[in-house]
């Protein structure tokens, strides 16, 4: 992967708050009126299994694949759109991150099966993903960082994040 696509995995945010429906609420109550609790809609994503555990790749090009399933949750008002799915994967060691020797660098390839690009109010949609890689330091261990950029219907944007060990 390239420094500028790691360097910008990094730039979105955790969690994403939208609005529209979205947020904190809050109901003025009086004597007559019971008070409604507050609450926030969000998208997660969460990657399963995780840990996920690689076998030696079928493709004679790398020598490691491993796959698992994006899980994105919509619990939003609105349905959202999936804009972009960016990933980067990493060689670690015990859950850290090792940066390659200056002149080399992990080899990946990954495919992505997603399903339709819209997640209905209240819905999930699960995303499965296969990588095939080498790494430097010749090992398995790896960090695979997701980030999937979306934006509700009613014309909020954001991303969410999830990071997946592979051992």
């Amino acid at each position: 992967m390239t420094p500028s696509l790691r360097r910008s995995l990094w730039v979105w945010p955790a969690l994403v708050l939208f609005s529209s429906g979205c947020g904190k609420s809050t109901n003025t109550a009086t004597a007559d009126t019971p008070t409604t609790p507050t609450s926030t809609a969000t998208v997660t994503v969460v990657g399963n299994p995780n840990p996920a555990v690689a076998a030696p790749s079928a493709n004679p090009a790398y020598a490691w694949s491993v796959g698992f399933v994006a899980t994105l949750t919509n619990t939003n008002a609105t349905a959202l759109t999936i804009k972009s799915i960016t990933v980067d994967l990493q060689q670690a060691s015990a859950g850290i991150v090792i940066t390659p020797l200056p002149g080399t660098d992990e080899v990946v390839r990954f495919d992505v099966r997603a399903p339709g690009n819209r997640v209905d109010t209240n819905g999930t949609m699960n995303i499965p993903f296969t990588f095939f890689y080498t790494l430097p330091n010749g090992g398995r261990e790896a960090l695979i960082s997701l980030s999937i950029a979306v934006a509700t219907d009613a014309g909020a944007s954001g991303a969410v994040t999830t990071t997946v060990t592979v051992q």
